[in-house]
């Protein structure tokens, strides 16, 4: 059966794909930090318009996971020449791609709602990616495949990456910072001001936080839940419409302050009592994410 080249890819940066999976869950929007501050902890102010907090440079960026996942398909290109499949690595400028629109967390608020309804900015892949995302994509045969896992395993082909242990570490800590807000009082009460706020949208199954939107009868109104390398649906004007209505009564029912301010309250907490380890990590992600920018600039080189 040919499958997607990223399938057989997927575990070189597996490290980096399961703090994706875990991350998403706080469903908050922030520019990537610049820094990552190997010898500090992080202390930069709230800010509830960017969705800054505590964790943020200790978690991946899509920024990050990208260059990761491209790194690793470099450093198997010679490896697979070597076995017949002359298919090299397209170029791409991946930090040109992003520019300044890096995501470390998402947040759903009225200026994505107006823009992208409930669909996740995430999926909407900066447009100087495609050459990658076609190359990703592209079904191999059996053996391709054959090639590609021998090479994949190869040590001599192996290119650094986010560990585990590292990830799962830092995203969960946010993980449980984002239960335990979910479940402060302050958020139960303006969870329930907006559930009255919403009452008359026509929702069967509308739940008792925001947090749950979209429920299930919305996301299968809305044609959502696509897997990431099937088709992308784009935003209706249904869509955004109900997407802003909700957006707008998070702020008058003052969930989101209240969301925000329990975050960053019990990230806090989290960087007091894990700084030494917290610390360490900056440091490890800073190393990586540097051996990662060495393998394409040496790449470019070429």
């Amino acid at each position: 059966m040919r499958r997607p080249r990223q399938v057989i890819l997927a575990r070189r940066a597996v490290g980096t794909i399961v703090v994706a999976a875990t991350v998403s869950v706080a469903a908050a929007c922030a520019p990537a930090a610049t820094d990552q501050h190997p010898n500090a902890l992080y202390t930069e102010g709230k800010d509830i318009a960017r969705w800054t907090l505590p964790l943020d440079p200790y978690l991946l960026s899509d920024l990050q996971l990208t260059k990761a996942a491209y790194a690793a398909a470099l450093t198997g290109n010679d490896c697979l020449a070597d076995k017949g499949i002359d298919d090299p690595v397209p170029y791409v400028d991946i930090d040109a791609a992003y520019g300044s629109d890096v995501i470390v967390r998402k947040w759903f608020d009225l200026k994505i709602a107006q823009t992208h309804g409930y669909h996740e900015p995430s999926q909407q892949r900066p447009a100087g990616l495609e050459a990658w995302d076609d190359f990703q994509r592209q079904a191999s045969t059996p053996s391709e495949d054959e090639a590609f896992l021998a090479c994949r395993d190869d040590p001599a082909t192996v290119s650094p990456g986010y560990s585990n242990t590292l990830m799962n570490f830092t995203s969960g800590l946010a993980a449980a910072a984002y239960s335990g807000a979910s479940k402060d009082p302050a958020v139960l009460e303006s969870a329930a001001a907006w559930n009255a706020c919403m009452a008359d949208v026509g929702i069967e199954d509308l739940p008792l936080t925001p947090i749950e939107m979209p429920s299930e009868s919305v996301r299968q109104r809305l044609g959502l839940g696509a897997s990431i390398d099937g088709p992308i649906t784009e935003p209706t004007g249904e869509g955004i419409d109900l997407a802003t209505t909700d957006a707008e009564c998070r702020d008058s029912s003052g969930f989101t302050k209240a969301f925000y301010d329990a975050l960053w309250t019990r990230e806090s907490s989290m960087l007091e009592d894990n700084e030494a380890a917290l610390v360490e990590a900056g440091a490890e992600i800073e190393s990586i994410t540097s051996e990662i920018d060495d393998i394409i600039a040496e790449s470019r080189a070429r």
